[in-house]
C-alpha cells in the first residue's frame, strides 16, 4: 500500500497542542488539523500517500495534552481509535481492566473533625486505609467538602488490614442497617450519591 491512515485521541486545553504529521509521497512533511484546545477528547488523525523510501508517521506535541493509544492502518481503511469513551448506550470491552489503588490517611486526631476522612480524588477506586498504627478510629463522613466529592455513581472500596476501625451508619454513610467494624483484611464498598455514600457490599 502507498496510503496510510493514523490517529490518536487527545485531550487538551491548549489550542494547537497536538497534530498528526507524516512524510508525504513527495518527501515533504505534511500535518493534520491540530487540537482545538476545547478541553475535550478529539481524534487527531490524517490520511495520505506516504514516502515509501523514508516513511515517517508521528504526532507533534507542543503543549500539555493527555493521549490514548495511537492507531495506524495501511490503505484507505478508516483508522479505528486505540481507545475512546464508552458510549452511554452501552459498550463491551475485552482484556484486563485495572483500577487505581492508593492509600488513604486519617485526619489529625487533634483537628476539629478527626472523624471526617478525605479519600484522594482522581487517584483510584480502591483505598488502603492506612491507620497509622491506630486502627481504633471512627469514620463519620467521607469527603465532606464540595471540592473533594466524587461524582455521583462513583464506586469505591475501602480496604482495612487491621481490625477495629468503625464506619458509622448515619445520614452521610447509608450502610445496611448497622455500623461497619473492620476485621483483618476486610473491605467496605460504597457508591457516591454526591454529598453522601450508600453501601454496596461489605466483607468483614
Amino acid at each position: 500500500h502507498s496510503f496510510a491512515t493514523f490517529g490518536i485521541y487527545a485531550r487538551s486545553t491548549v489550542a494547537g497542542s497536538i497534530a498528526a504529521a507524516m512524510r508525504a509521497e513527495s518527501g515533504s512533511i505534511i500535518s493534520s488539523s491540530s487540537h482545538s484546545g476545547s478541553g475535550g477528547w478529539e481524534f487527531i488523525s490524517m490520511s495520505a500517500l506516504y514516502d515509501k523510501t523514508a516513511p515517517s508517521f508521528y504526532f507533534s506535541i507542543t503543549g500539555d495534552v493527555t493521549i490514548t493509544a495511537p492507531t495506524l492502518v495501511y490503505g484507505q481503511t478508516p483508522a479505528t481509535p486505540g481507545a475512546e469513551f464508552l458510549s452511554s448506550s452501552g459498550a463491551k470491552m475485552s482484556g484486563t481492566l485495572s483500577m487505581g489503588l492508593t492509600k488513604a490517611y486519617p485526619p489529625d486526631v487533634d483537628s476539629s473533625t478527626p472523624d471526617f476522612w478525605v479519600l484522594p480524588k482522581n487517584e483510584g477506586n480502591y483505598f488502603d486505609m492506612d491507620m497509622q498504627d491506630n486502627p481504633s478510629r471512627t469514620i463519620i463522613r467521607l469527603n465532606d467538602s464540595t471540592a473533594d466529592r466524587f461524582s455521583k455513581g462513583t464506586v469505591v472500596t475501602l480496604l482495612f488490614s487491621e481490625p477495629g476501625t468503625t464506619v458509622k451508619n448515619n445520614g452521610y454513610n447509608e450502610l445496611k442497617g448497622s455500623d461497619f467494624v473492620s476485621t483483618v483484611n476486610s473491605s467496605l464498598t460504597l457508591i457516591s450519591r454526591g454529598p453522601t455514600w450508600t453501601e454496596v457490599s461489605r466483607n468483614n
